[in-house]
């Protein structure tokens, strides 16, 4: 009796602890199971997102923490299920939409994959014709001011004839435009260099305006110098920088065909119509272009101090 017994207890212990060789246990590339769904490694890695950590614990740290939202939001989404959330129109909306995104996304990812990196000699290249980034690297000082149009998009026309940043904060003073106004630099290796060499071929104290995304940046150049950057500074600036533009322009060559291909099928409300193009030779829109001055191209990042 006491042997049967002690089997039970054992047995008992075993089912308790979940200890005991538990056949539906996650296995293999199977981190966790939540109820019916599983969780694998590469969920894993796509939740962490190409995340890297300095070492393996602070990594086994955010690969509990990631593990933890995915089940979360496995055990949320199913309790929305059994209230009927995924039959609301509301959901049904906004679950095109993301599949729309998704699609969208993953189609532009295997476009920029499909790139390939630059050559050494076409880096070579870029860096001899672009002194003013790399052997004579230039960091610009200026003076400018930033304010959004957003409250008054007549100020872009208004900004036209004026010759000073004086002008200009007095405009946006008397249109009641906040504007932030101070110093600052942009270095010659942060923005389009397109917009440099634009920069460098400015007038002493000429006006440019810079449109960046919801903010215009009107600055003056105050002094210009010269750092020469490393040269593994230079060639890696310079490989990125040409991957970049051609992952753009390819992305650009497959979105714009599809999107011309297709666009004259598409039937609008009346109201709805999107706008008319600009005419030929009309400045675009978000662009300044003042009377015989030619607007630098928008920076990538030009930030008063």
């Amino acid at each position: 009796m006491k042997s049967k017994l002690g089997l039970v207890l054992v047995t008992v212990a075993c089912a308790a602890l979940a200890s005991c060789g538990d056949k539906g246990a996650p296995k293999g590339q199977v981190v966790a199971k939540v109820g019916k769904d599983e969780v694998t490694v590469l969920d894993l890695q796509s939740e962490m997102a190409g995340y890297r950590a300095p070492n393996a614990k602070v990594r086994k740290a955010a690969e509990q923490q990631a593990l933890s939202l995915i089940v979360q939001r496995k055990i949320l989404a199913e309790a929305a299920k059994k209230e009927k959330i995924d039959k609301s129109p509301e959901y049904a909306r906004q679950e095109e939409r993301a599949n729309e995104v998704l699609l969208v996304r993953t189609w532009e990812e295997q476009l920029v994959k499909a790139v390939p990196p630059p050559s050494p000699e076409e880096v070579q290249k870029f860096v001899a014709e672009h002194p003013d980034l790399y052997a004579a690297h230039k960091v610009i000082g200026i003076d400018a001011l930033r304010f959004s149009p957003a409250q008054d998009p007549g100020v872009l026309e208004a900004l036209r004839p004026l010759d000073t940043l004086e002008q200009v904060a007095a405009l946006l003073t008397a249109r009641k435009i906040p504007f932030a106004n101070g110093a600052g630099e942009i270095d010659a290796l942060s923005v389009d260099p397109r917009f440099v060499e634009q920069l460098l071929k400015l007038p002493p104290n000429e006006v440019f305006v810079a449109p960046q995304g919801n903010v215009v940046l009107v600055g003056r150049v105050r002094e210009i110098k010269t750092v020469p950057a490393p040269s593994n500074v230079a060639n890696k600036h310079a490989a990125d920088y040409l991957r970049a533009t051609r992952v753009r322009e390819a992305v650009g060559r497959r979105f714009g065909a599809a999107i011309a291909a297709a666009q004259k099928d598409v039937k609008y409300n009346k109201g709805y119509e999107p706008p008319k193009p600009p005419a030929k030779g009309a400045a675009p829109a978000g662009k300044v272009a003042p009377p015989a001055k030619a607007a630098p191209a928008a920076p990538a990042t030009a930030t008063p101090g």
